[in-house]
Order: C-alpha cells, then sequence, then structure tokens
C-alpha cells in the first residue's frame, strides 16, 4: 500500500483532515497503527464509547445487537405502558384495598358485624340476588354500612350514609 492509500484510509478510520493523518503517518514511519494510536493520544480521533462481541456475522450483529443500558434507559423514559402492566398493578392496588379494609355494619350506633372486604365482596358475588335483598332489607331495619381499616375510604363511606339516609326516608314516606 502506497502512502496515499494509507492517508485516504487512515482519513476514512479515524475522521481527521489529510494534513492531520499525512502528519501522523510521518511520525509513526508509516505504520498504520503508530499513527491512529497517536492521532488518539492528540485527541484528534474519539475512543470508542463501547465494545461489543458477537458470534453473528458481521451483517446480523449491527441488525440485531441491543444495547442493554440503552433499552433500559429508553423503557423507563418511555410514558407508553403496556396495558397488561397497567391492569397488574391496578390488580395489585385492589387486592390490597380489600385486604386492609374491613366491611363494618352497625346498627343504632352499636357494631353488629365486621368481615375483611375481600371476604364480603366474594360473598357478593356468589350469592349475589340474594345478598342485594339482605342489603336492602338491613338498610329498612336501620343498619349502616362502612368501609374501615388501613386506607382513606370517606368517598365510599359518604355513599354508604346517603344510601341509608334514602332508605330511612322511604321507610318515612311509607309508614306516614
Amino acid at each position: 500500500m502506497d502512502n496515499f492509500e494509507k492517508v485516504e484510509k487512515l482519513v476514512q478510520k479515524a475522521n481527521v483532515s489529510y494534513e492531520d493523518a499525512k502528519q501522523a503517518l510521518e511520525e509513526a514511519n508509516g505504520d498504520m497503527l503508530d499513527a491512529m494510536i497517536a492521532l488518539e493520544k492528540q485527541g484528534k480521533v474519539k475512543k470508542p464509547e463501547t465494545v461489543s462481541y458477537s458470534t453473528y456475522g458481521a451483517g446480523q450483529a449491527a441488525n440485531n445487537y441491543n444495547d442493554v443500558n440503552l433499552a433500559v434507559e429508553r423503557s423507563e423514559n418511555t410514558d407508553e405502558k403496556s396495558f397488561a402492566s397497567d391492569l397488574g398493578r391496578g390488580l395489585k392496588k385492589f387486592f390490597r384495598y380489600t385486604v386492609n379494609n374491613s366491611l363494618k355494619i352497625t346498627r343504632r350506633g352499636e357494631q353488629i358485624f365486621k368481615i375483611p372486604l375481600l371476604l364480603s365482596l366474594l360473598l357478593l358475588l356468589a350469592a349475589f340476588p340474594l345478598a342485594v335483598v339482605a342489603i336492602v332489607i338491613s338498610l329498612f331495619c336501620e343498619c349502616r354500612y362502612s368501609i374501615v381499616g388501613k386506607n382513606n375510604s370517606d368517598n365510599i363511606n359518604q355513599m354508604f350514609d346517603k344510601a341509608s339516609d334514602m332508605a330511612e326516608r322511604a321507610k318515612e314516606d311509607v309508614v306516614e
């Protein structure tokens, strides 16, 4: 390989000017490797940021190689979340809520019954028609429902209070 070809090759590989490539080759007595090292020491060539090895052919390696750190960073930075992960998080939150809280039934200020919320929901699903009838009858018998436990259930308890108040008004209307 003549000197011009070496300069040309060094310009392509090191992405430097012809003048820098020629000067580095002259200082290295025509040795391409020594010229490349000299250019790196001068800061004219960027050192490779990452190195990867593959058993794939050259064309396949470029297409199939994924930088794991880059993929993790991209997944953390994206706002897009899969439906399955959202559903999983929602079910996990629901399960924790039902385990950490209980359904409390009171009548005239005295607690009649307290059952874990998860169990009460399972019973409701298992015997839905019977449970609806029992709830309506209990509301007319001055029973009040509330959710107690670790989580704030004020909105649900307000809804239960409204249902109890409506049942009391309906009972009063029927009695009159």
